[in-house]
């Protein structure tokens, strides 16, 4: 693909990309919303969610269902986010892609597998399993942890891996490469944490796929970074540098300093090394 192909490609897919990312933050919103919404409080305790997932099993499938697709939307937008990266800088492995995606489908399939799951439990705990027992707390976290599958259990936590890993090699190096801001590219890299490492911060995760969809958009406030007009590995300018910019386009417009030519002709075209090494990525 030639230098121009790639830029009207990024200019073509980032749309949908940025629908995308709005998507998969809409739909974890709703998958957090829905069973609060939907069913309401939820008794103390193991043996009280039991009773709550046993009466109300529909809703509780609902909200898996929503969690899944929610994973799945996140593939597109930094699928996106990953070609327009390793175009720039090929030491973005084409591995990450495959991380990402697999490891999407693996967490999106096992969230869904393992609520049935819970459900079945669920169903035999009552009123079989609880009849006679002293301690229905206690006989519940023990009926839970004897019957769920430590094999799902291990996939699942396989598949969050290779997303959290994906996600962060994405982020980082759409960092490097002037896509992101550094802000954003650090966020990038706490979101894949926090997929190992929950802390219970999911707005994190909410603001930087909302984000995402801004900038691929080309809504950003201030305008996006050069490299994503130059199709070349430029770092996206500090604070300092963007204020003396809008004073700079300010002062033009006010008639105080001549303007300028804007740079993305003269920076389109792909200086030699940058050329050399797209040729060996191909």
């Amino acid at each position: 693909m030639s230098h121009d192909e790639q830029l009207a490609w990024e200019a073509r897919v980032g749309k949908p990309a940025g629908v995308a990312a709005f998507a998969a933050a809409f739909m974890a919103v709703a998958a957090g919303l829905y069973v609060p919404l939907a069913v309401g409080a939820i008794d103390d305790g193991a043996d009280g969610y039991l009773k709550t997932v046993d009466a109300e099993s529909n809703d509780f499938l609902i909200q898996s269902i929503v969690q899944g697709l929610a994973l799945l939307l996140v593939v597109p937008p930094l699928l996106y986010l990953f070609r327009a990266a390793r175009y720039r800088r090929g030491q973005l492995m084409p591995a990450a892609a495959v991380l990402l995606a697999l490891g999407a489908i693996t967490v999106a399939v096992v969230t869904v597998l393992g609520r049935l799951e819970v459900i079945d439990i669920a169903d035999r705990f009552f009123p079989e399993q609880a009849q006679g027992v002293n301690d229905l707390d206690e006989a519940a976290e023990d009926f839970i942890s004897d019957e769920s599958s430590a094999a799902l259990q291990g996939i699942g936590l396989g598949g969050t891996l290779a997303l959290a890993f994906a996600i962060v090699m994405i982020s980082l190096n759409a960092m490097r490469a002037g896509l992101l801001s550094r802000f954003m590219g650090i966020l990038g890299i706490f979101v894949g944490i926090l997929l190992v490492i929950p802390l219970g911060v999911q707005i994190l995760q909410l603001f930087w796929f909302a984000a995402l969809a801004m900038l691929f958009l080309d809504r950003w406030p201030g305008g996006r970074g050069p490299a994503w007009q130059t199709g070349e590995e430029i770092p996206w300018p500090g604070a300092a540098e963007q204020r003396a910019e809008i004073e700079r386009r300010r002062a033009e417009r006010e008639g105080v300093i001549e303007a300028q030519p804007e740079p993305e002709a003269e920076a389109a075209e792909p200086r030699p090394t940058s050329r050399k090494r797209r040729k060996r990525n191909r």
